[in-house]
């Protein structure tokens, strides 16, 4: 027998009605302004120069040096000592008083002078340095490679050697889904209480429970209407079912292309809520920390960014689970990508984000270790939520947040790596970048804020926790990026100047080729663009590596929540060469941001490279390094959308 909810849809109606009309704020006004234009005002933080000031002084060192001599004096049983050697090998000599500084205290007929050449200073005191590194950065790609090996063999396993289903654990829901409903069935349903308008095997659930989807935006003026549609779209008994459009949107045409699209699906009789703040305090978890008073009879919650567009049977696909799994928290599915095949940008990202879904989170839940909800297309279950605590600000990465203390509160969760939902990648740099930016800073403030919670919890082992400390945040958050940094953009350019530094083999190449080839596996066709992965990924390091100090430290652009920009390519019927050239129009339209960062990035590596070739002769070397150089030029310059 169906269950209704306690509000009725005319009462739901109403209020929402009430919502639209009558908006808290009015975006034309000057405090909605001042609002707007102060709530993305970008903080300076000490450390977004960091890496540009590093980069200068390199470089200038290395020019400097490149022609300097030093005189070193010392008095024969004195005090004074040769700070270096002449490895040229030439004898010290006698100078007479015209030729030497002037030293009052000491007299001058006790000097000696040794000549000390650039490459002198270089071997003494800039190699040993550099060894030190090598050494560091070499253990922790050991670190980097043995995640990629234990992920790798645990999803082959479960997929290709054990004889059960990576979710032969859970509770199946009996061979069998909830049965679908046309939108003619559904229409029915909702108008009466007779279960003769489902089809046939909806008696199986005696209960048919309530769900609610949430739609979190912020000026999504691209895309929020078909976010919007997507969802009112969703096959679920209508009295069991509502949408709710959390919109802080400080754009007055994103207004009101959702509001629009909210009246039109309220006139066909879906039970849909518009919901707009005076603020955007907490980013997409404060808009759903205040929604979550208002879905208290909603048993489970459906949470999709705008740039995702679910099926109309996502429901039935994935709620089933929660309600045969009452131990599970919540259901993740699998993201797939529209515009994949764009650019070479977003062929990069696919490689990227392929790997994580189809081997990190497949093998960390056929393992019954942590793996976090990725923020969209999946479903909660709300009592999971708030014995969780809820959703939480305190970082920029709330999906994680919540993951990790349900995880720790004992609660299970599932991949489902058969269920997709199509989204869209970012297609231009400027939104790449401040998306991952957003993404290793995050984690780190995670890793920082709940490393003593989880060695102090009893609801997993020590082995989990380890596995949580040492591999999920250690060496896929932290080692991950120190590695591409110091490895690529630091030791490989500068044993190009001093070459006499030996990098171990495997940690230059064993290594690095496992990672990349352990990657790009995962896409069809990733092989092609396996170069341009390497040379994208490791341009990134930068920006990565400083989000993650910023995390790590708590800096002023730590708690930065930049939503991604959306083109709203995904839901057009064009082809993807005409997607193509709507994101470049779209792009050539907006005055593109230089990166200064990038462009001293470029500038240190192909002053490398062309020393390497001009000084020591290492050709093949040095070719690695003037590629790696064009691409931190193209993205210095926002060239990237080709």
């Amino acid at each position: 027998m169906l269950r209704s909810h306690s509000t009725p849809l005319a009462t739901t109606t109403t209020n929402s009605s009430s919502v639209l009309l009558s908006p808290r704020y009015d975006c034309k006004s000057p405090r909605s302004l001042y609002h707007s234009k102060h709530i993305q005002k970008k903080k300076k933080s000490p450390l977004s120069t960091t890496c540009f000031i590093l980069c200068v002084f390199v470089f200038c060192l290395m020019v400097v040096l490149h022609r300097m001599e030093v005189i070193f004096v010392h008095r024969v049983g004195g005090t004074f000592s040769l700070l270096g050697s002449n490895r040229h090998g030439e004898e010290e000599k006698d100078i007479n008083d015209a030729s030497i500084p002037s030293f009052p205290s000491v007299s001058s007929e006790y000097f000696y002078w040794a000549l000390v050449t650039a490459d002198d200073i270089r071997v003494a005191f800039f190699n040993p340095v550099l060894k030190i590194f090598v050494g560091f950065t070499a253990f922790l790609s050991a670190l980097v490679a043995a995640d990629r090996v234990f992920h790798l063999y645990v999803a082959f396993y479960w997929k290709y050697l054990s004889r059960k289903g990576y979710l032969d654990k859970f509770k199946r829901p009996n061979g069998k889904r909830v049965p679908s409903y046309s939108m003619e069935e559904i229409q029915q349903s909702s108008q009466g209480s007779s279960s003769s308008y489902l089809p046939p095997g909806a008696e199986y659930y005696s209960t048919i429970p309530n769900v609610v989807v949430q739609l979190p935006m912020f000026n999504e003026t691209a895309c929020c209407e078909d976010i919007i549609n997507a969802a009112c779209r969703m096959k679920w008994p209508r009295e069991h079912f509502m949408v709710q459009v959390l919109d802080d949107s400080t754009e007055l045409e994103a207004r009101e292309i959702a509001q629009s699209a909210v009246h039109r699906w309220m006139s066909r009789g879906i039970n849909i809520q518009y919901v707009c703040r005076e603020n955007r305090k907490g980013y997409k978890a404060g808009s759903m920390v205040e929604a979550m008073d208002s879905i208290e009879n909603y048993e489970y919650v459906a949470v999709f960014d705008a740039d995702f567009d679910p099926d109309s049977d996502f429901l039935f696909n994935t709620v089933p689970w929660l309600m045969e799994n009452e131990d599970v928290g919540f259901v993740q599915t699998r993201w797939t990508f529209t515009n994949a095949k764009e650019t070479v940008l977003t062929r990069v990202q696919e490689i990227s984000l392929s790997y994580h879904m189809l081997c990190e989170q497949y093998a960390r839940c056929a393992a019954g270790l942590f793996f976090n909800f990725n923020g969209t297309a999946g479903v909660w279950r709300r009592k999971c939520i708030v014995d969780s605590g809820g959703w939480n600000f305190r970082t920029t990465v709330e999906d994680m947040d919540l993951s990790l203390r349900a995880y720790l509160k004992g609660w299970k969760f599932i991949f489902l790596n058969d269920i997709t939902c199509d989204n869209e990648i970012p297609a231009e740099y400027d939104a790449y970048r401040k998306q991952q930016h957003r993404w290793s800073c995050g984690p780190m403030q995670l890793w920082r804020k709940a490393t003593k919670t989880i060695l102090e919890s009893n609801g997993v082992s020590m082995a989990k926790k380890l596995y949580l400390i040492v591999f999920f945040f250690g060496a896929r958050m932290f080692a991950a990026h120190i590695v591409s940094f110091f490895l690529y953009c630091l030791l490989v350019p500068l044993c190009a100047i001093s070459p006499e530094i030996p990098i171990p083999f495997w940690a230059l190449v064993y290594a690095p080729v496992l990672v990349t080839m352990s990657t790009v596996v995962f896409t069809k066709d990733g092989w092609k663009t396996s170069v341009a992965f390497v040379l994208f990924e490791n341009a990134m390091c930068v920006v990565k590596l400083s989000a993650m100090i910023s995390g790590l430290l708590e800096l002023s652009d730590a708690h930065e929540w930049v939503v991604t920009k959306k083109l709203g390519n995904m839901f057009s019927s064009s082809s993807s060469s005409s997607n193509a050239s709507t994101s470049s129009t779209t792009t050539s339209k907006v005055c593109r941001k230089i990166y200064f960062k990038e462009l001293s990035m470029g500038l240190f590596f192909l002053f490398c490279g062309v020393y390497g070739i001009l000084q020591h002769q290492l050709v093949h070397y040095s070719l690695f390094l003037i590629a790696q150089s064009l691409v931190f030029f193209a993205f210095g310059l926002n060239r990237v959308a080709f």
